[in-house]
């Protein structure tokens, strides 16, 4: 999906087309045709356009990444967790880093977890920490 510039207007291949006017598609998105759309896509596109526009990104890529969603999971039905496990291992991840050895009541308050918790997750993250350094001889 390359970018082309044609007469100062940037397009891109989507859905198997050539040349697709990101102008024109975001026009499309703005007006009532747009209601048109599925509600998840119009949430969906909103959401990427929303976080591309903070992190000072073009947000005219938000319809490229749709498009690319699309293409990848369109048809599928699929549960979409809402990352609770994912937070879990950055709060462990973030307890090992902070972790100094003597720290233990600091980060039970920072947490605000147990200090009981805090040992289990240093355990956790010391043997991962062993096993990618050390693999198993057996």
């Amino acid at each position: 999906m390359d970018k082309q510039i044609n007469n100062n207007d940037a397009t891109v291949d989507m859905f198997g087309f050539e040349g697709v006017s990101l102008s024109d598609i975001e026009q499309l998105t703005e007006e009532q045709d747009s209601n048109r759309w599925p509600e998840a896509m119009r949430d969906m596109h909103d959401l990427l356009k929303r976080q591309l526009e903070s992190e000072g990104a073009d947000p005219a890529i938000a319809i490229k990444l749709l498009s690319e969603i699309c293409k990848t999971f369109g048809g599928m039905q699929f549960y979409l967790p809402r990352g609770h496990h994912l937070e879990v291992m950055l709060i462990h991840l973030n307890i090992w880093n902070d972790f100094t050895g003597d720290n233990v009541v600091q980060l039970s308050r920072k947490y605000d977890v147990s200090m009981q918790h805090i040992y289990r997750v240093v355990a956790k993250m010391r043997k991962r920490e062993i096993k990618k350094h050390q693999p198993e001889l057996f």
